[in-house]
Protein backbone atom coordinates (compact mmCIF):
# COMPACT_ATOMS: atom_id res chain seq x y z
CA UNK A 1 0.00 0.00 0.00
CA UNK A 2 1.53 3.38 -1.08
CA UNK A 3 1.72 6.24 2.09
CA UNK A 4 -1.20 8.66 2.06
CA UNK A 5 -0.29 10.68 4.59
CA UNK A 6 -0.54 14.51 5.30
CA UNK A 7 -0.76 16.57 8.32
CA UNK A 8 -2.43 20.81 8.29
CA UNK A 9 -2.79 22.93 11.21
CA UNK A 10 -4.70 26.13 11.91
CA UNK A 11 -6.01 28.53 14.68
CA UNK A 12 -8.98 26.24 15.44
CA UNK A 13 -8.19 22.63 13.91
CA UNK A 14 -5.37 20.32 12.92
CA UNK A 15 -5.74 17.62 10.17
CA UNK A 16 -4.08 14.85 9.42
CA UNK A 17 -4.16 11.89 7.33
CA UNK A 18 -2.63 8.71 8.05
CA UNK A 19 -3.14 6.24 4.97
CA UNK A 20 -7.20 5.15 5.10
CA UNK A 21 -7.86 7.55 7.93
CA UNK A 22 -8.08 11.32 8.33
CA UNK A 23 -7.99 12.89 11.60
CA UNK A 24 -9.16 16.60 12.24
CA UNK A 25 -8.77 17.70 15.77
CA UNK A 26 -10.49 20.36 17.22
CA UNK A 27 -8.65 23.21 19.48
CA UNK A 28 -10.26 24.75 22.57
CA UNK A 29 -13.43 26.79 21.71
CA UNK A 30 -12.90 25.96 17.85
CA UNK A 31 -17.14 26.59 17.84
CA UNK A 32 -17.52 29.35 19.75
CA UNK A 33 -14.90 31.93 18.83
CA UNK A 34 -15.16 34.35 15.75
CA UNK A 35 -11.53 32.18 14.55
CA UNK A 36 -13.70 29.71 13.80
CA UNK A 37 -15.34 31.67 10.76
CA UNK A 38 -11.82 32.83 9.30
CA UNK A 39 -11.06 28.93 9.35
CA UNK A 40 -14.35 27.56 8.01
CA UNK A 41 -13.23 27.86 4.33
CA UNK A 42 -10.17 26.12 5.33
CA UNK A 43 -12.07 23.25 6.96
CA UNK A 44 -14.68 23.07 4.07
CA UNK A 45 -11.72 22.59 1.84
CA UNK A 46 -10.33 20.00 4.12
CA UNK A 47 -13.57 18.17 4.03
CA UNK A 48 -13.80 18.18 0.35
CA UNK A 49 -10.14 16.88 -0.06
CA UNK A 50 -11.46 13.64 2.18
CA UNK A 51 -14.47 13.65 -0.01
CA UNK A 52 -12.14 13.31 -2.89
CA UNK A 53 -9.48 11.42 -1.85
CA UNK A 54 -10.27 7.57 -3.00
CA UNK A 55 -7.99 6.19 -0.59
CA UNK A 56 -9.62 8.28 2.58
CA UNK A 57 -12.67 5.78 3.86
CA UNK A 58 -12.98 7.21 7.70
CA UNK A 59 -12.78 10.28 9.21
CA UNK A 60 -12.29 10.96 13.02
CA UNK A 61 -13.41 14.40 14.44
CA UNK A 62 -12.14 15.02 17.96
CA UNK A 63 -11.42 17.67 20.49
CA UNK A 64 -8.24 18.59 22.18
CA UNK A 65 -7.18 17.62 25.74
CA UNK A 66 -7.46 21.42 26.29
CA UNK A 67 -11.23 21.89 26.26
CA UNK A 68 -13.55 23.72 28.60
CA UNK A 69 -16.60 22.99 30.51
CA UNK A 70 -20.35 24.43 29.44
CA UNK A 71 -18.52 28.21 30.87
CA UNK A 72 -16.87 28.25 27.52
CA UNK A 73 -20.52 27.96 26.41
CA UNK A 74 -22.05 30.83 27.91
CA UNK A 75 -19.69 33.05 27.90
CA UNK A 76 -20.68 32.97 24.08
CA UNK A 77 -24.74 33.24 24.82
CA UNK A 78 -23.51 35.78 26.74
CA UNK A 79 -21.64 37.93 24.78
CA UNK A 80 -24.08 36.91 21.50
CA UNK A 81 -27.32 38.56 23.73
CA UNK A 82 -25.48 41.52 25.24
CA UNK A 83 -23.95 42.46 21.95
CA UNK A 84 -27.85 42.35 20.45
CA UNK A 85 -25.68 42.22 17.01
CA UNK A 86 -27.92 39.76 14.61
CA UNK A 87 -25.23 39.70 11.97
CA UNK A 88 -22.34 38.12 14.35
CA UNK A 89 -24.94 35.64 16.26
CA UNK A 90 -26.16 34.99 12.33
CA UNK A 91 -22.53 34.15 10.75
CA UNK A 92 -21.93 31.99 14.16
CA UNK A 93 -25.12 29.77 14.02
CA UNK A 94 -24.56 29.72 9.96
CA UNK A 95 -21.01 28.32 10.66
CA UNK A 96 -21.80 25.83 13.16
CA UNK A 97 -24.99 24.69 10.16
CA UNK A 98 -22.79 24.85 7.83
CA UNK A 99 -19.79 22.56 9.81
CA UNK A 100 -22.99 20.20 10.58
CA UNK A 101 -23.98 19.63 7.26
CA UNK A 102 -20.45 19.58 5.76
CA UNK A 103 -20.42 16.05 8.27
CA UNK A 104 -23.47 14.72 7.39
CA UNK A 105 -23.34 14.61 3.84
CA UNK A 106 -19.70 13.29 4.25
CA UNK A 107 -19.63 10.14 2.15
CA UNK A 108 -16.67 8.58 3.87
CA UNK A 109 -17.20 7.11 7.63
CA UNK A 110 -17.06 9.45 10.59
CA UNK A 111 -16.57 8.65 13.82
CA UNK A 112 -16.75 11.19 16.49
CA UNK A 113 -14.44 10.85 19.83
CA UNK A 114 -14.76 12.74 22.95
CA UNK A 115 -13.96 12.71 27.01
CA UNK A 116 -14.10 14.81 29.59
CA UNK A 117 -17.33 17.68 29.96
CA UNK A 118 -18.64 17.50 26.64
CA UNK A 119 -21.24 20.81 25.85
CA UNK A 120 -24.62 19.49 24.34
CA UNK A 121 -23.26 21.51 20.99
CA UNK A 122 -20.55 18.43 20.62
CA UNK A 123 -23.21 15.91 21.24
CA UNK A 124 -25.11 17.42 18.39
CA UNK A 125 -21.72 17.33 16.30
CA UNK A 126 -21.38 13.76 17.26
CA UNK A 127 -25.24 12.43 16.90
CA UNK A 128 -24.20 13.96 12.71
CA UNK A 129 -21.56 11.21 12.86
CA UNK A 130 -21.86 7.40 11.99
CA UNK A 131 -20.15 5.98 15.00
CA UNK A 132 -19.33 7.86 18.51
CA UNK A 133 -17.06 7.28 21.03
CA UNK A 134 -16.61 8.30 24.41
CA UNK A 135 -13.92 7.51 27.71
CA UNK A 136 -15.74 6.41 30.42
CA UNK A 137 -15.34 9.96 32.42
CA UNK A 138 -17.48 11.96 29.87
CA UNK A 139 -19.98 13.63 31.04
CA UNK A 140 -22.50 15.45 28.80
CA UNK A 141 -23.48 18.75 29.99
CA UNK A 142 -27.12 21.04 29.52
CA UNK A 143 -25.68 24.04 28.98
CA UNK A 144 -28.72 25.23 27.03
CA UNK A 145 -31.22 24.02 29.96
CA UNK A 146 -29.46 26.16 32.44
CA UNK A 147 -29.21 29.58 29.93
CA UNK A 148 -32.77 28.83 29.04
CA UNK A 149 -31.84 28.34 24.88
CA UNK A 150 -32.41 25.46 23.14
CA UNK A 151 -29.50 22.99 21.99
CA UNK A 152 -27.79 24.12 19.19
CA UNK A 153 -26.73 21.42 16.53
CA UNK A 154 -29.66 19.46 15.31
CA UNK A 155 -30.95 17.74 18.79
CA UNK A 156 -34.49 17.04 18.07
CA UNK A 157 -33.83 15.89 14.85
CA UNK A 158 -31.25 13.28 15.59
CA UNK A 159 -32.63 12.75 18.96
CA UNK A 160 -36.15 11.59 17.56
CA UNK A 161 -34.67 9.85 14.96
CA UNK A 162 -32.42 7.73 18.04
CA UNK A 163 -34.62 7.19 20.87
CA UNK A 164 -38.14 8.08 19.45
CA UNK A 165 -39.75 11.51 20.56
CA UNK A 166 -41.19 10.72 24.05
CA UNK A 167 -37.26 9.81 24.93
CA UNK A 168 -35.94 12.83 23.39
CA UNK A 169 -38.59 15.25 25.32
CA UNK A 170 -37.12 13.08 28.68
CA UNK A 171 -33.82 14.05 27.87
CA UNK A 172 -34.03 17.90 26.61
CA UNK A 173 -36.48 18.62 29.18
CA UNK A 174 -33.83 17.25 32.13
CA UNK A 175 -31.45 19.72 33.53
CA UNK A 176 -28.99 16.36 34.48
CA UNK A 177 -25.68 15.75 32.97
CA UNK A 178 -25.73 12.34 31.41
CA UNK A 179 -23.37 10.53 32.24
CA UNK A 180 -20.76 8.19 29.64
CA UNK A 181 -22.96 5.06 30.67
CA UNK A 182 -26.12 6.38 30.92
CA UNK A 183 -25.13 7.92 27.10
CA UNK A 184 -24.73 4.69 25.88
CA UNK A 185 -27.43 2.98 27.47
CA UNK A 186 -29.48 5.69 25.75
CA UNK A 187 -27.98 5.17 22.95
CA UNK A 188 -26.39 8.57 21.87
CA UNK A 189 -22.95 6.80 21.84
CA UNK A 190 -22.14 3.48 20.28
CA UNK A 191 -18.70 2.50 22.44
CA UNK A 192 -17.43 4.04 25.86
CA UNK A 193 -13.13 3.41 26.66
CA UNK A 194 -11.04 3.71 29.40
CA UNK A 195 -9.50 7.83 28.77
CA UNK A 196 -6.38 5.81 29.03
CA UNK A 197 -6.80 4.07 26.26
CA UNK A 198 -9.22 6.17 24.44
CA UNK A 199 -6.99 6.93 21.25
CA UNK A 200 -6.10 3.17 21.27
CA UNK A 201 -9.47 1.94 20.56
CA UNK A 202 -10.83 4.96 18.03
CA UNK A 203 -7.98 3.67 16.11
CA UNK A 204 -8.73 0.25 16.35
CA UNK A 205 -12.72 0.89 15.19
CA UNK A 206 -11.10 3.54 12.60
CA UNK A 207 -8.96 0.18 10.81
CA UNK A 208 -12.12 -1.90 11.61
CA UNK A 209 -14.41 0.33 9.52
CA UNK A 210 -11.30 0.96 6.55
CA UNK A 211 -11.77 -2.85 5.89
CA UNK A 212 -15.26 -1.85 4.24
CA UNK A 213 -15.66 -1.47 0.52
CA UNK A 214 -14.88 2.53 -0.61
CA UNK A 215 -18.25 2.11 -2.45
CA UNK A 216 -19.79 0.06 -0.05
CA UNK A 217 -18.86 2.98 2.45
CA UNK A 218 -20.41 5.71 -0.28
CA UNK A 219 -23.38 3.89 -1.56
CA UNK A 220 -25.00 2.98 2.31
CA UNK A 221 -24.08 6.73 3.54
CA UNK A 222 -25.61 8.06 0.85
CA UNK A 223 -29.08 6.03 1.57
CA UNK A 224 -28.71 6.92 5.57
CA UNK A 225 -28.64 10.27 4.70
CA UNK A 226 -31.17 10.35 2.08
CA UNK A 227 -32.91 13.21 4.21
CA UNK A 228 -30.12 15.54 4.15
CA UNK A 229 -32.18 18.32 2.25
CA UNK A 230 -34.57 17.85 5.73
CA UNK A 231 -31.90 18.39 8.16
CA UNK A 232 -30.79 21.67 6.34
CA UNK A 233 -34.33 22.97 6.18
CA UNK A 234 -34.52 22.37 10.09
CA UNK A 235 -31.00 23.79 11.17
CA UNK A 236 -32.12 27.35 9.22
CA UNK A 237 -35.34 26.93 11.43
CA UNK A 238 -33.71 26.54 14.30
CA UNK A 239 -31.58 29.65 13.89
CA UNK A 240 -34.49 31.60 13.51
CA UNK A 241 -35.66 29.78 17.48
CA UNK A 242 -32.48 30.76 18.90
CA UNK A 243 -31.95 34.28 17.39
CA UNK A 244 -35.88 35.14 18.64
CA UNK A 245 -34.17 33.28 22.10
CA UNK A 246 -31.64 35.70 22.24
CA UNK A 247 -33.34 39.05 21.23
CA UNK A 248 -36.02 38.02 24.87
CA UNK A 249 -33.45 36.60 27.02
CA UNK A 250 -31.57 38.78 29.61
CA UNK A 251 -27.88 37.10 30.95
CA UNK A 252 -26.52 39.98 32.00
CA UNK A 253 -26.97 38.72 35.54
Amino acid sequence: MTDNKEFKTFDTFSFEIQNEIAIFTFKGKALFNAAGLFDMDHLAKAFKDCADDKKLKVIVIKRDAEKKDSKEYYEFVKQASQAKDKIYVAKMLNYYNRFIMEVYSQKKFVISVDSGNVVAQFLNLSLACDYRIISDDTVIQKEYFRNGLVPKGGATFFLTQIVGKSKAYKILFSEKDISAQEALDLGLVDEIAPSSKLEEATMKRALEFAKVPRYTISGIKSLMNYSSTELEKYLSYENDVIVRIFEKMDVNS
